[in-house]
């Protein structure tokens, strides 16, 4: 910070206040992988599908529940980034 004189003296300038904000796409990103990880893992403990293959049945769940994971994580970015800025 540095000083300014005025007309009443010694005058601070404004101290700037930085906030912290997450990174949308890291949570994005991250929620999507996990969400893909446990739809494989579901895909490959469940029951057979019949007329799919294992490989089509998992990639289907996978990338379903990838979907609802980047949904899941911008939501809690969002909440993040509404905590972290209201003081």
């Amino acid at each position: 910070m540095t000083q300014q004189d005025g007309p009443d003296g010694p005058q601070q300038e404004p101290r700037l206040v930085r906030r912290r904000t997450p990174n949308f796409v890291r949570f994005i990103v991250t929620g999507a992988v996990v969400g893909f990880i446990v739809g494989l893992i579901i895909a490959s403990t469940g029951p057979d599908t019949q007329g799919y293959s294992d490989r089509t049945g998992m990639v289907l769940i996978g990338g379903i529940l990838a979907a609802f994971g980047a949904l899941a994580g911008a939501i809690v970015a969002l909440v993040l980034e509404r905590v972290v800025n209201r003081r």
